[in-house]
């Protein structure tokens, strides 16, 4: 008789060798087929919801450019700090968050507006452009306008020394709010003169509101 080769019986089991733990457990069929209905139904679910998101994103969209086109709502800060001596901690800090929203949705609309090239470097170039010019450097000019009229006002050889406690308190905030008027445009200007040109300029980006067209001009009416 022929000696037939000895069978390699590694992938059975033996007590040296015992079945893997895929190989015993197995999903009982009923609890298998709740998984499949419980993501049925959640797909079920969902569906209208996901339908009614896409119905409300134009909307909501359009209300975010509302929001960044509205300009003076970046400079709510800055009334902030011209009131602090007299605003409750919430408005102020609420002020300051209304501030970030403005600046925010003002970012979002023009990267949203600009190629799919220059996103990007548009989103950058605002956000830059922001932090200065309508967070820190206005704040920073009208504390400091709040100060110089607190010293004024406090000074007892000063033409203030007569006035009554409360428009002593109101003089700051009323010269602070005041300012607000000259300050806001002119560093909103200086800094667009200095940033487009340099940081503007290396983004590769445009700025055609400074280059307005030319009107055609009439032609003449013949008499």
């Amino acid at each position: 008789m022929t000696q037939q080769p000895p069978q390699d019986n590694k992938d059975q089991p033996t007590p040296t060798n015992p079945p893997s733990r895929r190989e015993t457990e197995t999903i009982p069929e009923g609890l298998a087929g709740a998984f499949r209905g419980l993501a049925a139904a959640t797909r079920k679910v969902l569906h209208p919801v996901r339908k009614v998101i896409a119905a409300r994103a134009p909307a909501a969209k359009q209300t975010v450019r509302a929001v960044g086109q509205n300009r003076p709502l970046a400079f709510a800060s800055e009334g902030a700090v011209a009131g602090e001596a007299l605003l409750p901690k919430l408005v102020y800090y609420g002020a300051w968050g209304l501030s970030g929203v403005a600046i925010a949705a003002d970012i979002y609309t023009k990267q949203d507006d600009a190629p799919p090239a220059l996103k990007q470097n548009t989103a950058l170039y605002w956000t830059a452009f922001h932090i200065p010019a309508s967070l820190v450097v206005p704040a920073m000019i009208i504390h400091q306008v709040v100060h110089a009229v607190e010293a004024g006002v406090q000074n007892p050889k000063g033409m203030a020394k007569s006035w009554p406690p409360r428009v002593k308190t109101m003089a700051p905030v009323a010269a602070a709010l005041l300012s607000i008027i000259p300050v806001v445009p002119v560093v909103d200007h200086a800094a667009e003169a200095i940033m487009e040109p340099t940081l503007g300029a290396y983004l590769g980006l445009s700025f055609e509101h400074h280059h307005p067209k030319a009107k055609e001009a009439e032609p003449n009416k013949e008499d």
